[in-house]
C-alpha cells in the first residue's frame, strides 16, 4: 500500500505533514499527508522538470480551481493545490480503500447489488463534476476507490448492459438523467454494499493509517530541565483524575469558588477555551456552568503544565450572530478551542469561520446534517447527528420489544426534519425485526387517517419522523383516540411542552445524558450540586466533557498549538463521563457503537425521564423489566431530572 519516506523526500508540502509514500510515476510522487486540522490527504508532488511549460501551470491552476468547486459526496474533494510552487502539487482527501481494478483482480467480479450502487452513485458523482464545469476524461477502474462509507464511480455487470448502453447513446438527449439512474439502480445502503472480503480489506488499510505516528515538527525545541512537568506526565495525571471522577471520588471539586487556580505557586501559561451559544437561554447557561467545573478541576491539579480559562460569546441563536461571535473569538490568539453549544440554527455558521482560522470547534449539541462533513473542517461533533436516526429507540425495538410490525409516520409539514429517521429505518434497515412500513402525512393534515389504519393492528410499533412538538402531540392524541396499544417513539426534537403533555408512554432517543441520575456521572452531579445548589440540567455534563477533552489534547505532546489540537484529539479514543470519544478514520464521525452518546428516555408525567444508556438497552433494561408496555414504566427505570419540563429540555428550539 505504501512505503516509508526517503531521505530525499520533503517533510511537508503546503501545510501537509508527509507520512508515507503512496506511489510514484513519471510525473512525480504521491504522498500520504496530514493537514493541520488532522485530515488525511493524498498529496501529489509534480516534478519541476515536468512543469516547465507555462501553459501546463496555467492549465493546472485553472483545473485545480474548478475541481475545488465540485460538491459531491462521491467525488474525492480537493483540499488544496499550488501551481506556482517549484514542484506544483494538488492534495485530495485520502480514501483508505482499494481501487476497483484491484478489488476485481483480487476478489473477482462484484455482485449485482454492489454494481447497482456503483451505477447509481456514478450518476451523482458525474453530475457534481459537470456542474463545476469539468469533464472527468479518465473514468476507469483504477480511478474508482472503494470505501466502507461508499464507493467512488462505477464498475460494470452483464445484467446492467441495457442501462450502460443507454448511458453511451450517441445523442445526449437519449441518455438517462441522474434521477432515472437512481430509480433504476436503487438506493445506496452504507455498511452492506461491499461484497464479502472487501470490508475486511478496507478496515485493514484504515487501521494501518490510524497506526501511523503524528510526525514531530521539524523545529528545535528546548530540552526539559525538570522545572516544568513533562506533557506526558501531565497526560497520565489527567487520565487519573478522569478515572477518579467517573469512579465517584470527591476531592477534585474542592476548589476556590471563583474557579481560579488554588494549587502551586508557579506562574503558568494560560490556554483559553471559549463557549459559543445563546447566553440568554437556560441550556447554554447550563453548559457554561458545566464548563466552569471542568476549568476549575483542571486548575486544581498540582502538576498541570498550563492553566485553563473560560470565555463566553453570545451568538443570539442566529447564523449572523454565530459568524460574528466566532470571528471575534478566533481573532484572539489566546483562544485555543471553541465549544459550539448552540442550536442547529446557529452552529453551522461558525464552522467555516473556525476552519479558516485553524481553531478546533467542538460541537456539543447541534445535530443537523449541515455539519456532517467534518473531515475537511476544523470541527469535531461530540454527539451523533440525525443521519443514523433515533439510535436508542431503534435498539430498544430490536432488543427488547421486537415488534412484528412497525410504521414510520413521516410528517411532511417539516419533511426534511424526518427524512433522516425515515431513511435510516426504511433504506438502511437499522430496524432488524418484523416488517417496516412508511405512512406519509401531508403538510398541515391531521393524523386521524393514519391512526384509523392502525386500528386493525393496534400492537404495531410507531416511530414519528418529524421535529415539530405540536405535530408529534397531535399524532400522539390521534393514536390514543384510536385505541393504539403499541410502542411509540421519536427523537429529542419533539420534546416540547405540548408533546410532553400528550406523549405519555413515548420512548425518546436523545444525545444528552441525564447527569443527575446516571450512575456514571455521580461525581459530576455531586460537584454541580455543591457549587450551584441545584441538580445538573441537560447538556451541562456534555460541556464539562468538552472542556476536559480539549485540555487532554492541549496536554498531549505536540498538541499545545491551536492548529494542532484537532489532530491530537483524533489520535486515540478518550472516555468522558457522558460518552466515549472515538472517531471513524475517514469520515471522522463520532463512533456510536460503543458508549457513543445515545440515551433512552420515556415520557411520564409531562416529563422525559432517563431510562438507560444505549449500551445497556437489552441488558440491564431487559433483565429488570422484561418487555415493558408503552403505558407503565419499566421496573428498572429511574425518575430523574425532567428533560422537558418547560424550557429545561431544548428539543424544540434546535
Amino acid at each position: 500500500m505504501s512505503e516509508p519516506l526517503r531521505p530525499s523526500d520533503p517533510s511537508s508540502v503546503g501545510g501537509f505533514r508527509l507520512l508515507r509514500r503512496l506511489g510514484a510515476g513519471g510525473m512525480g510522487v504521491v504522498y500520504l499527508g496530514r493537514s493541520e486540522t488532522g485530515a488525511l490527504a493524498a498529496v501529489k508532488v509534480i516534478r519541476a522538470e515536468g512543469a516547465t511549460d507555462d501553459d501546463f501551470r496555467t492549465r493546472f491552476a485553472r483545473e485545480s480551481e474548478l475541481a475545488g468547486r465540485v460538491d459531491s459526496p462521491w467525488v474525492v474533494p480537493v483540499l488544496g493545490a499550488d501551481a506556482t510552487a517549484r514542484d506544483p502539487w494538488p492534495a485530495t482527501a485520502f480514501v483508505a480503500g482499494p481501487a476497483l481494478a484491484e478489488a476485481v483482480r483480487d476478489h473477482g467480479p462484484l455482485p449485482t447489488a454492489a454494481v447497482r450502487v456503483l451505477g447509481s452513485l456514478l450518476g451523482e458523482a458525474l453530475a457534481g463534476v459537470h456542474a463545476a464545469g469539468l469533464v472527468h476524461r479518465d473514468v476507469k477502474p483504477g480511478n474508482v476507490l472503494l470505501a466502507v462509507n461508499g464507493p467512488r464511480l462505477i464498475g460494470l455487470s452483464a445484467d446492467l448492459v441495457p442501462m450502460v448502453r443507454a448511458c453511451l447513446a450517441k445523442e445526449p438527449a437519449d441518455r438517462p438523467a441522474v434521477a432515472r439512474l437512481r430509480t433504476e439502480f436503487g438506493e445506496f445502503t452504507t455498511g452492506t454494499w461491499l461484497p464479502e472480503g472487501l470490508p475486511a480489506l478496507v478496515a485493514d488499510r484504515a487501521t494501518g493509517v490510524l497506526d501511523l505516528p503524528v510526525p514531530e515538527p521539524t523545529a528545535l525545541s528546548v530540552a526539559d530541565t525538570g522545572a516544568e512537568p513533562s506533557r506526558r506526565r501531565l497526560l497520565i495525571a489527567s487520565a487519573a483524575v478522569g478515572v477518579s471522577a467517573v469512579g465517584g471520588g470527591t476531592a477534585w471539586w474542592r476548589w476556590g469558588r471563583n474557579g481560579a487556580p488554588t494549587a502551586g505557586k508557579r506562574r503558568l501559561p494560560t490556554r483559553t477555551v471559549a463557549l459559543l451559544g445563546d447566553l440568554s437561554t437556560a441550556v447554554v447557561q447550563a453548559q457554561v456552568r458545566g464548563a466552569r467545573l471542568a476549568v476549575a478541576e483542571h486548575n486544581s491539579g498540582s502538576d498541570r503544565a498550563f492553566d485553563l480559562a473560560l470565555r463566553t460569546a453570545d451568538d443570539r441563536d442566529t447564523a449572523a450572530g454565530s459568524t460574528a461571535a466566532a470571528g471575534r473569538l478566533v481573532a484572539a490568539p489566546e483562544v485555543y478551542a471553541v465549544i459550539g453549544g448552540g442550536t442547529n440554527a446557529a452552529v453551522p455558521a461558525a464552522v467555516p469561520v473556525c476552519t479558516e482560522a485553524g481553531v478546533c470547534l467542538l460541537i456539543t449539541r447541534a445535530d443537523t446534517d449541515a455539519i456532517d462533513v467534518t473531515n475537511t473542517t476544523s470541527s469535531l461533533i461530540l454527539r451523533s447527528t440525525r443521519t443514523p436516526g433515533p439510535g436508542s429507540l431503534v435498539k430498544y425495538l430490536n432488543r427488547v420489544v421486537k415488534p412484528a410490525r412497525t410504521v414510520v409516520v413521516h410528517d411532511l409539514t417539516d419533511a426534511e426534519e424526518g427524512e433522516a429517521t425515515l431513511r435510516a429505518i426504511t433504506v438502511y434497515r437499522t430496524l432488524e425485526v418484523g416488517t417496516v412500513h412508511a405512512a406519509e402525512v401531508a403538510k398541515g393534515d391531521g393524523f386521524t387517517d393514519v391512526a384509523h389504519d392502525l386500528a386493525a393492528h393496534p400492537d404495531t410499533a410507531v416511530i414519528f419522523a418529524g421535529g415539530i412538538p405540536d405535530r408529534a402531540a397531535a399524532c400522539a392524541e390521534a393514536l390514543t383516540a384510536a385505541g393504539h396499544r403499541g410502542v411509540r417513539g421519536g427523537d429529542e426534537h419533539i420534546l416540547g411542552t405540548s408533546f410532553l403533555k400528550a406523549g405519555t408512554g413515548w420512548w425518546i432517543s436523545t444525545g444528552c445524558c441525564d447527569a443527575a441520575t446516571d450512575p456514571r456521572t455521580r461525581a459530576f452531579a455531586a460537584a454541580y450540586r455543591s457549587r450551584y445548589r441545584a441538580a445538573p440540567p441537560p447538556w451541562a455534563a456534555e460541556a464539562y466533557d468538552a472542556v476536559r477533552y480539549a485540555a487532554r489534547g492541549l496536554a498531549a505532546p505536540g498538541g499545545d498549538e491551536r492548529v494542532a489540537l484537532r489532530a491530537e484529539l483524533l489520535r486515540e479514543p478518550w472516555q468522558g463521563i457522558t460518552r466515549r470519544y472515538s472517531y471513524e478514520s475517514q469520515t471522522q464521525y463520532l463512533e456510536t457503537g460503543r458508549d457513543g452518546g445515545w440515551f433512552l428516555y420515556r415520557v411520564d408525567g409531562a416529563k422525559a425521564r432517563f431510562v438507560a444508556r444505549h449500551d445497556d438497552i437489552g441488558k440491564n433494561l431487559q433483565r429488570s423489566s422484561g418487555a415493558p408496555s408503552p403505558v407503565s414504566a419499566p421496573t428498572g427505570s429511574r425518575s430523574g431530572v425532567p428533560l422537558g419540563h418547560q424550557s429545561s429540555w431544548p428539543g424544540s428550539d434546535s
